[in-house]
């Protein structure tokens, strides 16, 4: 399971495609986890990929050394 502000890689099922994004939110249920998933898009804002874990469409890349003030709780 993957945890917010983790740094993914979106594949969608192919390893020669993808895009880096990060999980912006966690919403567990009773069977499966979705996550939401910004991507960031040049000069164009962030685009929002939701994806359930049982999918398994994202891969973990690492946590980010720098993130918005207030926003890691660690």
């Amino acid at each position: 399971m993957f945890n917010e502000y983790d740094v993914v890689q979106f594949t969608e099922n192919h390893p020669w495609c993808g895009c880096f994004g990060i999980v912006e939110e966690v919403r567990p249920g009773e069977d499966d986890v979705k996550y939401m998933v910004g991507v960031p898009v040049p000069q164009g804002g962030t685009a929002y990929i939701f994806v359930w874990q049982s999918e398994n469409n994202i891969e973990y890349v690492g946590r980010p050394i720098m993130v918005a003030k207030g926003v890691r709780d660690e």
